[in-house]
């Protein structure tokens, strides 16, 4: 029997907030040193089109957590993205019809005290996001900070060697979110060295309409959307 079709979120205009109602916030530094050189232009171009819809523009900063990425248990704080990861990895896996689970299967257990840790950090996490998004309603940064690899880059080094910024900004923006369960959109909004940019808006959670407010007005000013990179359009 076919699975009933996943509910999505839907764009509902009538409902949609006045835009001069929104706050939005952002760190000037991700769209300075923050981001690669060859994408700060459309970078700065894609801040100005968002402040001229109107929004309420205040910068922000990160809560004060560790965010790295949750590929591993080795920690508390990665014990239980990765455990939520590897169950559904466990499943496919273990799938009949994949070729893995002809092999031999990897050992998913995780000790129930990390899993506690994780699940109480992440509380922490979420309470911090509440309290900053209580003072603005949406959070804005580049979607990547260096353009995106090339496909003959070896997928084990960095795009770039661009030193660090002192203040990192919102760079988190992506791994903090996803702990904190909180929706998000990214919008393209230009090139660098040939290969595409996105801007990312992350709001609270059953914010999707104010996202989807803010992203249909930046399209209908700009037309990054309708583009390619040289290679797909050619």
């Amino acid at each position: 029997m076919p699975h009933p079709p996943r509910k999505t979120s839907t764009y509902t205009p009538q409902f949609a907030r006045d835009l001069k109602d929104i706050r939005v916030g952002f760190a000037p530094v991700d769209f300075n040193e923050g981001v690669d050189p060859a994408a700060r232009a459309d970078y700065a171009k894609a801040l100005e089109t968002i402040r001229s819809l109107g929004v309420q523009v205040t910068e922000a900063k990160m809560p004060d957590f560790p965010y790295a990425p949750p590929s591993a248990p080795s920690s508390p704080r990665k014990a239980l993205p990765f455990s939520n990861r590897s169950s559904r990895a466990a499943r496919w896996t273990n799938s009949p019809t994949s070729a893995r689970s002809r092999g031999s299967k990897p050992d998913w257990r995780f000790p129930p005290t990390n899993i506690l840790k994780a699940m109480r950090i992440r509380a922490l996490i979420q309470e911090a996001f509440h309290d900053l998004l209580s003072t603005v309603d949406v959070l804005i940064a580049p979607t990547r900070y260096d353009p995106a690899p090339k496909i003959t880059q070896p997928l084990d080094r960095r795009a770039t060697e661009r030193p660090i910024p002192a203040t990192p900004g919102l760079t988190t923006l992506i791994p903090a979110g996803n702990l904190a369960g909180l929706p998000a959109l990214s919008l393209p909004c230009g090139f660098a060295n040939g290969m595409p940019m996105g801007l990312q808006l992350v709001g609270s959670p059953f914010s999707e309409n104010v996202l989807l407010t803010i992203g249909k007005t930046f399209q209908d000013r700009t037309d990054w959307h309708k583009r390619r990179p040289p290679i797909a359009a050619s």
